[in-house]
Protein backbone atom coordinates (compact mmCIF):
# COMPACT_ATOMS: atom_id res chain seq x y z
CA UNK A 1 0.00 0.00 0.00
CA UNK A 2 1.09 3.42 -0.62
CA UNK A 3 2.57 5.80 2.24
CA UNK A 4 1.09 8.64 3.34
CA UNK A 5 -2.98 8.84 2.36
CA UNK A 6 -3.77 10.64 5.45
CA UNK A 7 -5.77 13.50 2.46
CA UNK A 8 -7.51 10.60 1.24
CA UNK A 9 -8.82 9.10 4.38
CA UNK A 10 -12.52 8.44 4.16
CA UNK A 11 -15.26 7.18 6.77
CA UNK A 12 -15.00 3.66 6.36
CA UNK A 13 -16.88 1.90 3.19
CA UNK A 14 -17.87 5.09 1.96
CA UNK A 15 -16.49 5.89 -1.68
CA UNK A 16 -14.31 9.33 -1.43
CA UNK A 17 -16.52 11.02 -4.50
CA UNK A 18 -19.93 10.37 -1.95
CA UNK A 19 -18.61 13.26 -0.23
CA UNK A 20 -18.14 15.66 -2.40
CA UNK A 21 -19.71 18.91 -0.96
CA UNK A 22 -20.69 17.61 2.16
CA UNK A 23 -20.08 18.92 5.18
CA UNK A 24 -20.32 16.01 7.32
CA UNK A 25 -20.28 12.18 6.96
CA UNK A 26 -24.08 11.84 7.59
CA UNK A 27 -25.38 13.86 4.45
CA UNK A 28 -25.22 11.07 1.87
CA UNK A 29 -27.66 9.27 4.57
CA UNK A 30 -29.99 12.53 4.05
CA UNK A 31 -29.65 12.47 0.82
CA UNK A 32 -30.82 9.19 0.26
CA UNK A 33 -33.68 9.36 3.12
CA UNK A 34 -34.55 12.39 1.27
CA UNK A 35 -35.24 10.04 -1.53
CA UNK A 36 -36.66 7.51 -0.27
CA UNK A 37 -38.96 9.66 1.07
CA UNK A 38 -40.14 11.36 -1.87
CA UNK A 39 -41.09 7.95 -3.18
CA UNK A 40 -42.97 6.93 0.18
CA UNK A 41 -44.36 9.96 -0.09
CA UNK A 42 -45.87 9.79 -3.39
CA UNK A 43 -47.03 5.89 -2.06
CA UNK A 44 -48.42 7.19 0.68
CA UNK A 45 -50.70 9.75 -1.71
CA UNK A 46 -51.42 6.66 -4.03
CA UNK A 47 -52.97 4.98 -0.88
CA UNK A 48 -54.82 8.59 0.40
CA UNK A 49 -56.90 8.60 -3.24
CA UNK A 50 -57.30 5.35 -3.08
CA UNK A 51 -59.04 4.97 0.04
CA UNK A 52 -61.28 8.37 -0.79
CA UNK A 53 -62.02 6.99 -3.77
CA UNK A 54 -63.29 3.79 -1.75
CA UNK A 55 -65.15 5.94 1.04
CA UNK A 56 -65.75 9.19 -0.10
CA UNK A 57 -65.69 9.48 -3.78
CA UNK A 58 -66.67 12.82 -3.88
CA UNK A 59 -63.59 13.99 -1.58
CA UNK A 60 -60.90 12.56 -3.92
CA UNK A 61 -59.91 15.58 -5.63
CA UNK A 62 -60.04 17.50 -2.08
CA UNK A 63 -58.27 14.44 -0.18
CA UNK A 64 -55.39 14.30 -3.28
CA UNK A 65 -55.00 17.95 -3.50
CA UNK A 66 -54.42 18.45 0.43
CA UNK A 67 -52.06 15.48 0.95
CA UNK A 68 -50.20 16.17 -2.21
CA UNK A 69 -49.25 19.64 -0.21
CA UNK A 70 -48.64 18.56 2.81
CA UNK A 71 -46.05 15.51 1.82
CA UNK A 72 -44.51 18.39 -0.76
CA UNK A 73 -44.00 20.70 2.17
CA UNK A 74 -43.01 18.07 4.52
CA UNK A 75 -40.47 17.04 2.04
CA UNK A 76 -38.97 20.36 1.19
CA UNK A 77 -38.86 20.65 4.80
CA UNK A 78 -36.82 17.66 5.58
CA UNK A 79 -34.58 18.35 2.57
CA UNK A 80 -33.87 21.69 4.38
CA UNK A 81 -33.51 20.08 7.45
CA UNK A 82 -36.37 21.50 9.43
CA UNK A 83 -36.56 20.88 12.97
CA UNK A 84 -40.20 20.08 12.74
CA UNK A 85 -39.98 17.35 9.54
CA UNK A 86 -37.37 15.05 11.31
CA UNK A 87 -40.03 13.02 13.08
CA UNK A 88 -42.89 13.50 10.62
CA UNK A 89 -40.66 11.89 7.71
CA UNK A 90 -40.24 8.69 9.53
CA UNK A 91 -44.10 8.68 9.53
CA UNK A 92 -44.38 8.69 6.31
CA UNK A 93 -41.74 6.28 5.44
CA UNK A 94 -43.57 3.95 8.25
CA UNK A 95 -46.63 4.18 7.17
CA UNK A 96 -45.24 3.13 3.14
CA UNK A 97 -43.02 0.15 4.78
CA UNK A 98 -46.77 -1.15 6.11
CA UNK A 99 -47.70 -0.91 2.54
CA UNK A 100 -45.14 -3.05 1.16
CA UNK A 101 -45.83 -5.49 4.22
CA UNK A 102 -49.32 -6.03 3.12
CA UNK A 103 -48.41 -5.90 -0.58
CA UNK A 104 -45.96 -8.46 -0.02
CA UNK A 105 -48.14 -10.97 2.29
CA UNK A 106 -50.93 -10.51 -0.56
CA UNK A 107 -48.05 -11.24 -3.17
CA UNK A 108 -47.36 -14.63 -1.41
CA UNK A 109 -50.95 -15.68 -1.09
CA UNK A 110 -51.53 -15.39 -5.08
CA UNK A 111 -48.24 -17.06 -5.90
CA UNK A 112 -46.12 -13.82 -7.18
CA UNK A 113 -43.08 -14.78 -5.26
CA UNK A 114 -40.62 -12.13 -7.18
CA UNK A 115 -43.11 -9.24 -6.65
CA UNK A 116 -43.42 -10.48 -3.17
CA UNK A 117 -39.54 -10.60 -2.55
CA UNK A 118 -39.53 -7.46 -4.44
CA UNK A 119 -42.31 -5.80 -2.16
CA UNK A 120 -40.25 -7.19 1.30
CA UNK A 121 -36.98 -5.62 0.43
CA UNK A 122 -38.59 -2.22 0.63
CA UNK A 123 -40.27 -3.00 3.55
CA UNK A 124 -36.50 -3.41 5.09
CA UNK A 125 -35.44 -0.77 3.54
CA UNK A 126 -38.20 1.50 4.97
CA UNK A 127 -37.89 0.14 8.03
CA UNK A 128 -34.19 0.71 8.01
CA UNK A 129 -34.64 4.50 7.23
CA UNK A 130 -37.22 4.73 9.82
CA UNK A 131 -34.55 3.15 12.30
CA UNK A 132 -31.65 5.82 10.98
CA UNK A 133 -33.63 8.96 12.63
CA UNK A 134 -33.13 6.97 16.39
CA UNK A 135 -29.21 6.83 15.82
CA UNK A 136 -28.39 9.75 17.76
CA UNK A 137 -25.39 10.92 15.07
CA UNK A 138 -28.03 10.98 12.76
CA UNK A 139 -30.01 13.52 14.94
CA UNK A 140 -27.02 15.64 15.72
CA UNK A 141 -26.04 16.04 11.94
CA UNK A 142 -29.44 16.48 10.99
CA UNK A 143 -30.12 19.68 13.89
CA UNK A 144 -26.50 20.69 13.09
CA UNK A 145 -25.54 20.09 16.78
CA UNK A 146 -22.56 19.03 18.42
CA UNK A 147 -22.57 15.38 19.30
CA UNK A 148 -20.48 14.07 22.42
CA UNK A 149 -18.85 10.92 21.61
CA UNK A 150 -17.55 8.85 25.14
CA UNK A 151 -13.92 9.15 25.53
CA UNK A 152 -13.08 5.86 23.88
CA UNK A 153 -9.44 4.74 24.33
CA UNK A 154 -7.68 5.34 21.02
CA UNK A 155 -4.38 3.47 20.14
CA UNK A 156 -1.73 4.48 18.11
CA UNK A 157 -2.84 4.91 14.29
CA UNK A 158 -6.51 4.13 15.32
CA UNK A 159 -8.91 7.11 14.95
CA UNK A 160 -12.81 7.65 14.88
CA UNK A 161 -15.30 6.53 11.49
CA UNK A 162 -18.23 5.50 11.33
CA UNK A 163 -19.97 2.19 9.81
CA UNK A 164 -21.94 3.30 6.93
CA UNK A 165 -24.58 0.58 7.27
CA UNK A 166 -25.70 1.43 10.74
CA UNK A 167 -23.53 4.46 11.57
CA UNK A 168 -21.75 3.17 15.06
CA UNK A 169 -18.98 5.20 15.83
CA UNK A 170 -15.74 2.43 15.44
CA UNK A 171 -12.32 2.69 16.39
CA UNK A 172 -10.24 1.55 12.92
CA UNK A 173 -6.77 1.23 11.96
CA UNK A 174 -7.24 2.71 7.78
CA UNK A 175 -4.26 1.30 6.61
CA UNK A 176 -5.22 -1.82 7.80
CA UNK A 177 -9.19 -2.25 6.90
CA UNK A 178 -10.18 -5.00 4.53
CA UNK A 179 -12.93 -6.01 2.49
CA UNK A 180 -13.33 -8.97 5.44
CA UNK A 181 -13.58 -6.43 7.89
CA UNK A 182 -17.42 -6.53 9.28
CA UNK A 183 -18.74 -3.98 11.82
CA UNK A 184 -19.17 -5.40 15.24
CA UNK A 185 -22.86 -4.43 15.69
CA UNK A 186 -24.36 -4.60 12.29
CA UNK A 187 -22.21 -7.57 10.65
CA UNK A 188 -21.93 -5.59 7.65
CA UNK A 189 -18.76 -4.75 5.55
CA UNK A 190 -16.75 -1.92 6.68
CA UNK A 191 -14.89 -1.52 3.19
CA UNK A 192 -16.26 -2.65 -0.18
CA UNK A 193 -14.40 -4.73 -2.32
CA UNK A 194 -14.18 -2.30 -4.73
CA UNK A 195 -11.82 0.36 -2.35
CA UNK A 196 -10.23 -2.62 -0.90
CA UNK A 197 -8.65 -4.54 -4.21
CA UNK A 198 -8.11 -0.68 -4.96
CA UNK A 199 -5.66 0.36 -2.49
CA UNK A 200 -4.17 -3.39 -2.24
CA UNK A 201 -2.69 -3.34 -5.62
CA UNK A 202 -1.03 0.33 -4.96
Amino acid sequence: MAGNRGDELVVAGMRPQSFLGASNPYAPVHRGTTLILFIDSLILLFVTYALTNMLAPSMVQIATGVGAGLLTMNWLAYRRKSKLAYWIAPLIIGFASLFFFFEAVSMLYIGNYLFAFLMIWACFGSVRRVLTHFHSGYRHAYHETTEIIPDLPLESGEMYAACPTCLAVLAIRPAMLHSSDRCPHCQNQLVSDELSSKYEQE
